[in-house]
């Protein structure tokens, strides 16, 4: 079996940092065709991610079929909120996880979590969108998509070319997440909020959900379940 070779043109990381500080969910998208080469693109980022004793336990379905994809958006909503990218977005990447190993299920959610962020900034690097769905009834997507038994549903991408381009979310001070040594030890200059839990997710629902009034769209629903 040949080795793959790593490439040595790396971005500076300057660059680096500002495709992360860059990236956004994205919830509302053009009905663009993604060309081949980019979606490849994408996935290949996601092949490439990290994984425990480089199991690589992940299945990445694209879903680019109408009925398919509305099918699958049927089951992806919390409680009463439907995620509008779901609706919206022409290509899903459902990504999926072998649950069959006892021993390396307790890192799945890592592994495809780190496949689903290398995704993500790749998309961004190409012009694309993606949201992360994780509030999901996973095994009636996984029956839509015919999982086997010891493969599960763990999230899914959406993907397109933006409709909308948001305005940058308030992110913590870095003071006021670093911990040194134990935790709640802080630099001096962190602030009195630092160490709180965030509030509940119902809370979070509820601040972020709004409707337009007259504009006959609503505006996109946003929680804790969907990745900022």
């Amino acid at each position: 079996m040949s080795q793959e070779t790593a490439p040595t043109d790396l971005p500076s990381p300057e660059a680096t940092m500002a495709l992360l500080q860059a990236r956004r969910s994205i919830r509302r998208y053009r009905s663009d065709t993604v060309p081949d080469d980019l979606l490849h693109q994408v996935l290949e980022a996601g092949r490439w991610a990290p994984s425990a004793s480089n199991r690589q336990p992940w299945a990445f379905v694209v879903v680019r079929d109408a009925e398919v994809r509305k099918e699958v958006a049927a089951h992806a909503s919390f409680y009463f909120v439907r995620w509008v990218a779901v609706d919206e977005a022409p290509i899903m990447i459902v990504l999926c996880g072998y649950q069959g190993s006892r021993v390396y299920r307790q890192f799945l959610h890592e592994d495809i979590g780190l496949a689903g962020g290398q995704m993500m900034l790749q998309a961004k690097a190409l012009g694309l969108g993606t949201c992360w769905i994780g509030g999901l009834d996973r095994g009636a997507i996984g029956a839509v998509l015919r999982l086997p038994d010891d493969w599960e549903v763990v999230g899914i991408l959406t993907l397109g070319f933006p409709d909308e381009d948001p305005s940058p979310t308030q992110r913590k001070p870095l003071p006021d997440v670093v911990h040194y040594d134990l935790f709640g030890i802080h630099a001096s200059e962190a602030s009195p909020q630092a160490g709180r839990p965030p509030g509940g997710v119902w809370r979070t629902v509820l601040r972020y959900i709004s409707l337009r009034i007259g504009s006959g769209r609503a505006e996109p629903r946003r929680s804790q379940q969907e990745g900022d």
